[in-house]
């Protein structure tokens, strides 16, 4: 169905689930105190002495530091780490290497600090250039520090990405086009983009209810999407999968190895992995991830093998993430073995609604799809 994706290089993701308060947006938050941070690090040189000959000589070219706030950890644990996983596993010299920032984390001389450790790439949380939408979601930061954080980061040569949220309370579509101008104006050439997901927060949830006004409507928010689209074209930007907006070339080599179900080795509390045809998760409690480590086992709490079944779904519905789409030969083969008259009459509806399109041998979600994405990949679930 596609080419064997095992015998390109691996990534690795760690999970620092640090954060200097619980903001509503950290799915996992761990303490900030020195004991814990210490305790937590000590743990994660034990996962990466373990998954040692579970890598064997795999080669790896991306690592990614994610989670709460890395940018939060000290430097010099940042450098352990790194040296850690260096010692242990056969990175490349050419790795994408990437920490995702806070941007009021950021001081004068701190991308020089992190280029110096062998990050290549920083991921910057800036949700927003406008001070009250901000404070509606509880971000520390302010307009003001988002933009000295980009003017610092823009000067040292590493590959820059800027994270926005579209829906914010009180955002409307003229101060979000005009936080996406600013950030263009950077010269940065990689743009995540996520539609606010209330669910995840009870109190953002709460007030949309009771205060809907403050918030864009639905036909607001996709025109809203449009424009952005057509706005970071200009730019020079691609749409190059459903959030990601980036500069040919500047794509987000650790990511698409999600997308491409290429294997990936999970680090920390919490942490998932794609591994020898084995899907994986770390126990969540971190509790529970300490006392296994000290007793010198992996900390899982899902192991599962993915059948052949699963992973041509699997290929499916990730793959229609990304902007190039699926061989339309795969959904053929597909809709062969699972015969679903209703899903191909989706399938031709979709089509008609300028929603997906065929085009080289392939089926691809069209702008308009992207914004209706979980509703359509839903079918293959």
């Amino acid at each position: 169905m596609s080419r064997d994706r095992a015998a390109e290089p691996a990534g690795i993701y760690v999970h620092l689930p640090f954060c200097r308060s619980r903001c509503g947006y950290c799915a996992f938050v761990v303490t900030t105190d020195v004991s814990s941070r210490s305790e937590y690090f000590s743990a994660l040189a034990r996962e990466i002495e373990i998954l040692k000959s579970e890598a064997g000589d795999k080669g790896f070219d991306s690592i990614y530091l994610g989670g709460g706030t890395p940018s939060f950890v000290p430097m010099e644990e940042i450098a352990r780490l790194l040296e850690s996983l260096r010692r242990s596993f056969r990175i490349d010299s050419s790795s994408e290497i990437t920490i995702e920032v806070n941007p009021d984390d950021v001081e004068p001389g701190s991308g020089e600090s992190w280029a110096a450790l062998g990050v290549t790439r920083i991921s910057l949380g800036v949700q927003s250039l406008n001070d009250s939408e901000l404070a509606a979601v509880g971000r520390r930061h302010d307009g003001a520090g988002a933009r000295r954080a980009l003017e610092n980061l823009a000067r040292t040569g590493l590959s820059l990405s800027a994270d926005l949220i579209l829906g914010l309370p009180g955002q409307t579509a003229e101060t979000f086009a005009g936080t996406v101008d600013e950030i263009c104006a950077f010269g940065i050439p990689h743009l995540s983009i996520y539609l606010l997901e209330t669910e995840k927060s009870k109190t953002i949830e709460e007030d949309r209810r009771l205060r809907p006004q403050r918030y864009l409507s639905d036909d607001e928010q996709a025109d809203a999407w449009l424009a952005l689209g057509e706005r970071l074209g200009r730019a020079g930007l691609s749409h190059y999968e459903v959030s990601n907006w980036a500069v040919a070339g500047r794509e987000a080599r650790h990511n698409l190895k999600y997308w491409q179900r290429v294997p990936t080795l999970g680090l920390g509390v919490s942490a998932h992995e794609l591994w020898r045809g084995r899907r994986r998760a770390n126990l969540s409690a971190l509790p529970s991830y300490l006392a296994a480590l000290h007793e010198g086992r992996r900390p899982i709490a899902l192991d599962k093998p993915i059948e052949e079944d699963e992973g041509a779904r699997e290929e499916i519905v990730l793959g229609l993430r990304l902007s190039e789409g699926v061989p339309w030969t795969a959904l053929e083969s597909w809709l062969t073995e699972h015969p679903d008259p209703a899903l191909e009459e989706d399938l031709e509806a979709w089509q008609e609604a300028g929603l997906v399109e065929r085009q080289n041998g392939r089926l691809r979600l069209t702008e308009r799809g992207f914004l209706v994405s979980n509703e359509i990949l839903c079918r293959f679930i």
